[in-house]
Parts: C-alpha cells; structure tokens; sequence
C-alpha cells in the first residue's frame, strides 16, 4: 500500500527513512484528443503524487506542449532532453520531474542509433545522501535488440562510475520484453561481452504477481493503432492480439549501495483505465529508504 508524504529539503535534517515514489510514462506523441489527454496526464501526475518522473514522446512544439503542460505550476523541477540535446525525431523527446532539486543533470547519447539517449540526474535526498537517477530512451524497433544491449552496456557502465550513496533508480520506455537479451542483462540472469550487473525489477518483486503488461491491445487505443493502422504503430509491426511489458522501474543492486538499505515496498500498472492518457500504461513504483552509519551487512570477497 502507497503511504506518501512531501519532505523537507532542508539536508541538514536528522531523518534517516524516506518513502520514494518513481513514475515512468510513455506519454505518446500522437496529437488525437491532445486536450483531454493533457487533462488525464496532469490528474493522473496529481493522484499519484510521484517524486521523481521521467516521460517519453514529450513534444514540445506549438501543436503539443506536453512538457509546458506538465511543468507549468508543478511541485516538481522539470527538464526536457531539448535543453541538453539536438533531438529531431519528436519520438525521442522526453522529460524528468524530480521533488528536489538535482545537484547536477547530464543526457548521454546512446550508441547504434541515433536519438536515443539516457539521462543522468544526481539527487539530493531528504535523508542526507544522493541518488543517481538513469532514464533511458533506447531504441524501439522489434528488430533493434542487438542495439538495446549495446545501449544496455553503455547505461551499466555509465551507473558503475556514477551511482551514489542511495540505490540507483534506471527507469523509462525499454520497448523489450522481460524475456529479451537486454532486459535479462539488466536483471543479472545472463552476461554480455563477460559484462554483468543487478538491477532490481520493481515489478518483478513488487507487482502483485500479475502480467505487468504496458503496451497491449485491452487498450482500444493500442487496438486501434494494430487494426485500422491510423496510430503510431501500424498494423505491420504487431497482430492483435498484443500484450507486452516494456515499461520499467529498476533499483540498484543492493551490494553496491551497503549504506542505505533499500527496500521495493509496491510496484502497480498505472494510467491503465480508458480513456487513457497514452497508448502506454505507466509503472509506479516505491522504495523504502533506511540511511545508515555503517553497514548492517559486509559482503565476503
């Protein structure tokens, strides 16, 4: 059950525990009923109440302005990938909302193909230690997956020379199902190139045990772009019926952050009644955050 609450920024605060809630949507750049898809998106930000967000296909262009809309009068301090990159592809856009000012933001260009990028947004957390937060926006095509694990490889080096204090929160739109090379990589059940890392999948652990499904054809939206061909996806790429999981909230290995234990408490689909917001579902996620002065557990070598 999500219990939340607003904290301090004040670092120098003696809290030690902390709830943090991750939200990752694909927001769907298609321009069909803009307006009430805005509405749903800024109920749904207000319900959900999240501390750090990070959303994909975030047009910022006179026809839609998601990311106006979004960062107008939030609590949150937004960005959009435009301030950092040339990004020509609307696509490719997307946007981080993080509750405390980040003490520093970089986007990175991914390899093999162009446009796609990860975020690398260092956070101040109420409980006095920084947070490295990843969002990645990797390649999309079914046929693209020699180039997510390429992409897959670069995010686990970038983490291993960044990651903080804090666990590191890796979210966003993967376009790869929890069967596929890159996911698996991210989740230590197989290696690359003698490569290996830990991700905590918050759904895995934390979803209640169902699908998780993110993208599928039970939204007449996602049906409609698989039948009639006039969504973003045509009726080439998928047959209905459709159902994947793609969208993720991945926490650090817990070995490599020994001084906050971390805990996955609730991961839940979200944005997943229509009318929707998105041809995508969203994944809300939250952990429980204990500082420590010293490790409880030391790991043998």
């Amino acid at each position: 059950m999500f219990t939340h609450s607003i904290y301090s920024r004040d670092m120098t605060t003696t809290m030690r525990t902390m709830s943090l809630r991750i939200l990752t949507l694909n927001v769907w750049m298609d321009p069909r009923d803009r307006d009430k898809r805005n509405a749903l998106l800024l109920a749904g930000l207000r319900q959900h109440d999240p501390d750090i967000v990070f959303l994909q296909e975030v047009l910022r262009t006179p026809e839609r302005d998601v990311f106006g809309t979004v960062a107008a009068d939030s609590p949150l301090h937004w960005q959009h990938v435009s301030d950092h990159l040339d990004v020509d592809w609307p696509a490719w856009g997307t946007a981080v909302g993080v509750r405390w000012a980040p003490t520093s933001t970089s986007v990175h260009p991914l390899p093999a193909t162009e446009g796609t990028h990860v975020w690398e947004v260092v956070v101040p957390l109420p409980i006095g230690v920084d947070m490295l937060f990843l969002g990645a926006r990797p390649s999309w095509k079914f046929s693209d997956e020699a180039a997510r694990v390429e992409q897959a490889l670069f995010i686990a080096e970038l983490e291993a020379a960044q990651r903080r204090t804090a666990p590191t929160v890796l979210a966003g739109d993967f376009d790869a199902a929890p069967d596929q090379d890159c996911i698996r990589f991210y989740t230590g059940k197989s290696a690359i190139g003698g490569r290996s890392v830990a991700f905590r999948d918050s759904w895995a652990i934390a979803g209640g045990g169902g699908p998780g499904y993110t993208w599928t054809t039970d939204s007449p939206w996602v049906a409609r772009s698989v039948v009639d061909g006039q969504g973003i996806v045509p009726n080439r790429f998928v047959q209905e019926p459709h159902h994947r999981r793609i969208d993720y909230v991945f926490a650090g290995s817990t070995e490599n952050h020994l001084l906050v234990e971390s805990t996955i408490t609730d991961s839940r689909v979200v944005f997943d009644e229509y009318p929707t917001a998105s041809d995508h579902y969203g994944v809300l996620s939250e952990l429980e955050l204990r500082r420590l002065d010293e490790p409880t557990a030391r790991l043998m070598g």
